[in-house]
């Protein structure tokens, strides 16, 4: 069945409502969980923006996504499963597509990120959508069983 699970994890309520959907079913069917985080491209150009005019970025999200990536793991060892967890930096789509290849994973796990416009962050008119950039199964965690969202 899935052996290999990627949970994409952002700390998000959406993310956290997926790494505990991903986590229920890694702990079913005993699977290999590799957590990823994406920190965004400009992320980083906020930083070079700031340095480059004698200014200190006060913000520093790779400390925040590192850190939120430890706890994330550290909860998934605790309930006994097997956990790697990646920090990435980058587009979310090219870099969830090129773990999942690398990694060999069988399943994905992403959260439900709403536009405001309708859309979905996992496809759009101009790129193709995550499910059609990688050869396993991608499972969208949208809501507690009861159909309350997850906190």
């Amino acid at each position: 069945m899935f052996e290999r699970l990627l949970l994409c994890y952002d700390g998000s309520t959406a993310g956290r409502r997926a790494l505990k959907r991903g986590a229920e079913l890694a702990i079913l069917v005993k699977a290999k969980v590799h957590v990823l985080s994406i920190l965004p491209a400009v992320a980083s150009d906020a930083l070079v923006a700031a340095n480059s005019v004698g200014q200190v970025c006060l913000v520093d999200y790779e400390t925040e996504h590192r850190q939120s990536l430890e706890e994330s793991v550290a909860w998934l060892k605790a309930r006994g499963l097997e956990v790697e967890g990646h920090l990435v930096r980058g587009n979310t789509l090219d870099e969830i597509a090129a773990h999942a290849r690398q990694l060999a994973i069988d399943l994905i796990v992403v959260g439900h990120y709403p536009k405001a416009s309708g859309g979905r962050w996992w496809s759009g008119s101009e790129r193709a959508s995550l499910a059609e950039r990688v050869n396993c199964c991608v499972f969208i965690a949208v809501s507690d069983a009861n159909g309350a969202p997850a906190a």
